[in-house]
């Protein structure tokens, strides 16, 4: 029988199953995301940053691209980007770049010295015996191309990505399953030892028909976490049928989402939410007896989602959205609770809050909550349908809709009568379109089929899912049930046109507009144009298109600057498994020249939306 870990983690990572014999059409198409930085075919070049991937190892890229996506490997840009990608999609990317053998740049002009470059190949090819530490060949091969199936190649490669990678594992940055070798064997070489050796293999050529050496080829001299790729075991267990109805809940209400720090935990809490007040850290929702739910009762947990009061007796903070959880029936909550409790117990204590003064004095929350807090189950309308009122419920009930989709005032409480109609997320900074019926900033043009889709595989005929809402449908919606995304399709169709309450910045002038947008067009027609179409009319189902787009012309333009910063992917999802990615131009593109195409598609093909400075874009750089 499985672990109790293991039915945890199905559930937060439920798409990462891998179906090794999968042939994914276009990949080419599909990974434009990944060559901006790393070279037409992951070739790369032999000066920079960023390394070539093409012809490396399937399970390294594979390993590597897991390691990204889970944050055990960090780099901010690749964490964002892989971060909603399923194991099975990683896969199809390292086979599809493994596979690949384009010629390789000639090795750039070395600085190092003679007598450096030998002292590096002495290491390279001998190690250290007196301190037991491997020649690098001893694990990368004698020809320096890399081990099948997770030992990569060592040569062309630049100087400047070898010098920081090894920095990473010297100082922890960068990690691999125990035993680390790697982290171990740097730290007990010198900086000057470790620049002789990279100078040295940066300066060497690649030979002509490059391949990984077997696995059989040599003896691994030490027993390196590497070598091992991590998988999660299906699940045949079963649950019972409170616990399956429990699990639904658990993923309707993306419990996981914000009750998960560390992937390797599941529900154990002490993620940070961030708030304009400070931060919040999810609670421990595992079993634990000392630091989770194991000493609740179910009258403790239903005081908590129905009351927004802790089983001591304490206020919850409503970054906790009890709000909207109080409208869940008690034989929901003893559903979800019977769930948890399934769980295995994981001992991680929640971290204090870490709250400006008043807002630490949770007292005051009394205050707050008899402004803000309506306390009730849902009780149905009787002048609409049974599937109307199961929509709004899902809304407004465990989906929690509001949190993002409805502005809030200066104390965080919801401005009710602006109910789903758009805002930008605090502190996250991120722009929640509008979910009613509006034509232009809501849900207007949209058929109920089309919100169905969408919420289920993350992308339709009209857009594609970026920022926190693909965390929602990757972990959450789209496991839904048909006749659940149905229902709340059918409710946000009826709810009456409404523009968001946010005003667009006036600040640029027609005499800075008119030049912007000239240059921008140009920037479009060179880089954007080939996914998006000449007149932003996109791909259906693959690349949005940007005319009438909500997400380009909402009054707050972040959504729009930090995509064509950043790039990424929509979810992989049952509906969508492979989905078509957008490149970071953060590197390619200047501050100025991104204002300009983002203030370009904001305003043409009948978008009129305000245009953006450069100070917009400069402000945005630092996030992800």
């Amino acid at each position: 029988m499985i672990t109790r870990f293991a039915i945890a983690a199905l559930l937060l990572f439920p798409t990462l199953t891998t179906q090794a014999q999968t042939t994914v059409p276009d990949m080419a198409s599909r990974v434009q995301t990944c060559v901006v930085c790393h070279g037409a075919e992951g070739r790369a070049s032999a000066e920079g940053y960023y390394p070539r991937i093409a012809g490396k190892p399937e399970g390294y890229l594979h390993n590597q691209l897991i390691a990204f996506r889970d944050g055990s490997r960090q780099h901010a840009a690749m964490n964002g980007i892989v971060q909603h990608l399923s194991n099975d999609y990683l896969l199809q990317m390292a086979r599809y770049f493994a596979a690949l053998n384009p010629p390789y740049p000639s090795p750039a002009k070395s600085t190092a010295t003679e007598a450096e470059l030998e002292q590096g190949k002495h290491l390279v090819f001998n190690g250290a015996p007196d301190r037991k530490i491997p020649a690098c060949a001893a694990c990368h091969g004698q020809a320096l191309t890399g081990i099948e199936p997770y030992t990569p190649g060592l040569l062309g490669l630049p100087r400047d990505y070898l010098n920081a990678q090894l920095g990473k594992w010297r100082n922890g940055q960068r990690k691999a399953a125990e035993p680390d070798c790697m982290h171990a064997l740097v730290k007990t070489l010198t900086p000057e030892e470790l620049n002789t050796a990279t100078a040295y293999l940066a300066a060497q050529p690649v030979p002509k028909n490059p391949k990984a050496a077997p696995a059989n080829s040599i003896q691994f001299p030490l027993k390196c976490g590497t070598h091992f790729t991590t998988t999660i075991p299906d699940s045949n267990d079963v649950l019972s049928e409170q616990q399956k109805r429990g699990a639904y809940l658990a993923r309707i209400g993306n419990c996981a989402g914000c009750h998960t720090a560390n992937p390797k935990k599941p529900f154990a809490g002490g993620r940070a939410i961030e708030t304009p007040f400070g931060k919040i850290y999810s609670t421990n929702l595992t079993p634990n007896s000392e630091h989770g739910l194991g000493s609740w009762t179910a009258d403790d947990f239903y005081k908590a989602m129905h009351s927004g009061i802790s089983k001591n007796g304490d206020y919850l903070y409503p970054a906790f959205p009890y709000t909207d959880y109080t409208k869940m029936s008690r034989a929901e909550t003893n559903d979800l609770f019977a769930y948890l409790k399934r769980l295995p117990a994981i001992a991680q204590k929640t971290p204090q809050p870490e709250l400006q003064f008043p807002f630490n004095q949770r007292p005051l929350l009394a205050v707050w909550r008899a402004l803000y807090f309506a306390e009730g189950e849902y009780q149905p309308n009787t002048q609409q349908s049974e599937q109307w009122n199961r929509g709004a419920y899902l809304v407004n009930g465990p989906g929690h809709c509001a949190a993002c989709h409805t502005p809030r005032n200066a104390l965080g409480g919801l401005k009710e009568k602006l109910n789903l109609s758009g805002a930008t997320i605090p502190v996250l900074n991120w722009f929640a379109p509008a979910l009613n019926n509006h034509p232009v900033h809501g849900l207007g043009k949209w058929s109920e089929t089309d919100i169905a889709q969408y919420l289920q595989a993350g992308v339709n005929r009209h857009a594609a899912t970026y920022g926190p809402m693909s965390e929602v449908i990757a972990h959450s919606l789209q496991f839904a049930t048909t006749a659940d995304t149905k229902a709340m399709a059918v409710y946000l169709k009826s709810l009456s046109a409404q523009a968001p309450s946010e005003k667009e910045s006036t600040g640029l002038g027609q005499r800075t507009l008119q030049p912007l947008i000239q240059r921008g067009e140009s920037i479009y027609a060179n880089t954007c144009a080939e996914c998006h179409g000449k007149q932003g009319e996109g791909k259906a189902n693959q690349f949005p298109a940007l005319t009438g787009n909500v997400n380009v012309i909402a009054p707050n333009p972040v959504n729009a600057i930090r995509m064509v910063l950043n790039g990424g992917f929509s979810p992989s999802t049952k509906g969508t498994p492979y989905p078509h990615g957008m490149p970071p131009y953060r590197v390619e593109l200047s501050n100025t020249e991104i204002a300009a195409v983002v203030t370009y598609i904001r305003r043409s093909w009948g978008n009129s939306a305000s245009g953006v400075a450069s100070v917009d874009v400069d402000r945005l750089r630092g996030k992800q």
